[in-house]
């Protein structure tokens, strides 16, 4: 096929699926540059929108310190549906060009198609941002070495004005927050004094290029109760902007909650509280940096005493809704926390959970969305 007409060969290529394109592009160097060709690129992922807007889509799922993408497939009922929970996530590739298949991964964030790992290894750290759709890295210098279990946040966003991504960097309170412009290459410290700190035990999102974590107010000797809240860094005035309320209140540091994104339009909150075993997810009804609020009517509250045990609380509950499929999948673990379980919710009750497989019981599956993105990393 290597002789085919351009056109042709470009007909034949589209129909390849995103995570065949590594072994296409070994075939043969005529498809390898084809598939590198921008006006190819466009068509081929015009194509994958076409799929996944019809039947399924791709997230990217951490699990034991490694990242996978996986093929997530709701339809046909699947939640009440016993012969197809076995297929409806399957895990489609695992991502290995950070150059070390052998690297640790601790932490995912992704932004516009673009993923920012946190990669430990016994001799050093590397702060890694990777297009899984060109197979293109870049490397970055950390400000601080890191044993895989430490404490901080990193998220990667985009600054509209400059046209250019960037990497917030905080490790604790007591620490400066640190700035990378991909324009500029350089690490800078930012001028914040908070009255807060961000919950570090909690991932945070990336929504039209700002990152929003949960947050809650520095300790004080008169507070009488934890409040979180959730905060937005805008990384085009680069500023973080006044605490945002959640929809839920009396929150402690016991409880389960998780943020996520939707259609990259609204935010998503899910809640359990530790002595009470249910299940309770939001959705925004606006977001700005500076303002939010929500849907007056919760998207899925469930027992989970009832479907999945009676002493059963979720830890870190990373997960993404279908709103058109009114389902909600959570990853997480067991109840012995040796395997990767999928727990998907539907709205109306029903409940199916997806073994993945067998789990380091230091790290908890992180799931993010991933939409293939066209951005070169130079």
């Amino acid at each position: 096929m290597y002789n085919l007409p351009r056109d042709l060969s470009e007909e034949v290529l589209c129909r390849i699926p995103l995570t065949s394109l590594r072994p296409v592009r070994s075939t043969c160097k005529k498809w390898s540059t084809l598939s590198k060709c921008g006006s190819f690129a466009k068509k081929h992922l015009a194509q994958a929108k076409v799929l996944a807007d019809a039947k399924e889509f791709m997230v990217v799922l951490m699990m034991n310190f490694r990242v996978y993408l996986m093929r997530v497939n709701l339809q046909n009922n699947v939640v009440e549906s016993s012969s197809s929970s076995s297929s409806c996530i399957k895990r489609e590739a695992k991502l290995i060009s950070l150059g070390d298949e052998e690297a640790d991964i601790s932490q995912v964030f992704h932004c516009d198609g673009l993923l920012l790992c946190i990669s430990i290894t016994e001799s050093k750290t590397r702060l890694v941002v990777w297009n899984p759709y060109w197979g293109h890295t870049r490397l970055f210098e950390p400000t601080h070495e890191f044993n895989k279990f430490d404490s901080y946040s990193y998220a990667l966003g985009y600054d509209k004005s400059r046209k250019s991504h960037k990497i917030l960097r905080g490790i604790t309170c007591l620490d400066p927050f640190k700035i990378y412009d991909f324009n500029s290459d350089l690490w800078r410290d930012l001028d914040v004094t908070p009255e807060w700190h961000l919950w570090q035990m909690l991932h945070g999102v990336s929504l039209k290029g700002n990152a929003y974590w949960f947050a809650r107010e520095n300790y004080t000797e008169t507070m009488e109760t934890d409040h979180f809240f959730l905060l937005c860094f805008d990384f085009t005035s680069e500023t973080f902007g006044p605490p945002l309320p959640l929809p839920f209140e009396f929150a402690v540091s016991e409880d389960t909650m998780s943020v996520s994104s939707v259609r990259e339009e609204q935010l998503v909150v899910l809640y359990q509280p530790w002595d009470y075993l249910q299940l309770d997810i939001w959705v925004t009804s606006k977001i700005e940096p500076n303002a939010v609020s929500w849907n007056s009517k919760v998207f899925l509250s469930v027992s989970l005493k009832q479907l999945v045990g009676p002493q059963f609380q979720l830890t870190f509950g990373s997960f993404f809704i279908d709103e058109e499929k009114k389902v909600a999948v959570v990853f997480d673990k067991d109840y012995d926390n040796k395997r990767n379980i999928a727990y998907i919710f539907g709205v109306d009750g029903s409940f199916k959970a997806v073994d993945l497989g067998d789990s380091d019981r230091k790290c908890f599956p992180l799931v993010c969305s991933y939409v293939p993105s066209l951005v070169q990393l130079n």
